[in-house]
């Protein structure tokens, strides 16, 4: 059951986290950049974070000044720089493309435990991250022009996010209440990005109203649906697993760029979807390490 419980926060994380291109190309349409909307998705969510963090009497807002440290480097190279490195690549490349691309990530998961920490790979979880590779690569149909710096951008997002995932676990941040966690980290990568914004010039806030309300939407959404639930999964089910299965977060961004962007499905994305939906259920049924 507790296993079940974190394949089931994670794929919901997954569809949160599969939305945000559709959000974030509607705050751009409407006066917002990449550096706003990084900025206006960790500092929006922090008063409501603090005051449910606040109300628990099981969670206490103090941390460590170890911890704190800790929450810096993840919190400004993980948690930060991959929200800006991916909302950046959205300027230049698909949100398909950028998305797909995104989702090497869980390789290099899975090779930062092998080849770091000796880690064995089991012959399921090789399997399925082959799937997952194979399925990323077909997903990524694109005939139009491909951007060098898009493709930088969102495959720097990979290597920001799986250091994310491999320090939360190592670093034993993975045990602290996720609400905790999630609000100290919006702390420290709204701040950083408040600096980056102001230093670069790039922090704008002249939105319009619907701009301002997706930014809402988008970082409430991520803050208690994507993050925490990811979080969860993490801890219950280990960040392998979790890596492979939250790849159902490009099947729904190409769902939605089909559904909303009248996008064409091809004979190739469907293999694409499948390979992925067959390593999700490897590691769901099988993989039990």
């Amino acid at each position: 059951m507790t296993r079940l419980k974190g394949i089931i926060a994670v794929m919901i994380s997954a569809v949160v986290f599969g939305s945000m291109p559709l959000m974030a190309k509607i705050v751009y349409q409407e006066g917002g950049n990449a550096v706003t909307l990084t900025f206006l998705r960790f500092i929006i969510v922090l008063p409501v974070l603090y005051f449910f963090v606040s109300q628990n009497k099981k969670i206490s807002t103090k941390v460590t000044k170890e911890e704190f440290k800790k929450l810096l480097i993840i919190g400004t190279f993980g948690y930060g720089g991959t929200a800006l490195t991916l909302y950046m690549s959205y300027n230049y490349i698909a949100s398909g493309i950028a998305t797909t691309l995104h989702f090497v990530y869980p390789v290099l998961v899975i090779l930062a435990y092998v080849i770091l920490f000796k880690y064995p790979a089991s012959s399921t979880k090789l399997l399925a991250v082959s799937l997952t590779l194979i399925g990323v690569l077909l997903l990524n149909d694109s005939g139009g022009e491909v951007s060098l710096l898009g493709i930088g951008l969102a495959f720097g997002s990979a290597i920001t996010y799986s250091f994310y995932v491999v320090f939360l676990d190592r670093s034993g941040l993975k045990n602290m209440h996720p609400l905790k966690m999630t609000m100290y980290l919006c702390l420290v990568a709204s701040t950083m990005m408040f600096i980056y914004g102001l230093s670069t010039k790039t922090l704008v806030i002249s939105m319009s109203p619907l701009g301002w309300g997706v930014s809402t939407i988008l970082a409430l959404m991520v803050a208690f649906f994507g993050v925490s639930l990811f979080q969860i999964g993490v801890s219950l089910i280990g960040p392998e697993s979790t890596s492979i299965l939250s790849t159902l977060e490009p099947i729904t961004s190409i769902v939605i760029g089909v559904v909303i962007f009248n996008e064409v499905i091809t004979t190739r994305m469907i293999f694409g979807f499948a390979a992925i939906l067959a390593a999700v259920i490897i590691t769901t049924v099988f993989d039990r390490s």
